[in-house]
């Protein structure tokens, strides 16, 4: 079995700490690396649900503390 990978175009943009961005080309918030490589979501706030419905689901603690609506929803790249 061969597996070939989804052709990407490269594109700039500063990966959040979850290693996502918002990409205007695209009009959409998706991922290059960490658990969601490769996903796009509608916004970072589907995202963030998602993943922390996955954490709780397994039974474990969300990590990452309180995010607020303005921390999910910025279409701006975060600055590290």
């Amino acid at each position: 079995m061969l597996v070939m990978p989804l052709p990407a175009s490269p594109h700039n943009g500063e990966l959040d700490s979850f290693g996502c961005h918002y990409g205007r080309e695209r009009n959409d918030y998706h991922c290059h690396e960490g658990v969601f490589k490769g996903g796009s979501f509608d916004s970072k706030t589907q995202m963030i649900r998602l993943l922390k419905g996955q954490f709780l689901d397994l039974g474990r603690p969300w990590p990452y503390g309180e995010i607020t609506e303005e921390d999910i929803t910025s279409i701006h790249p975060e600055k590290n």
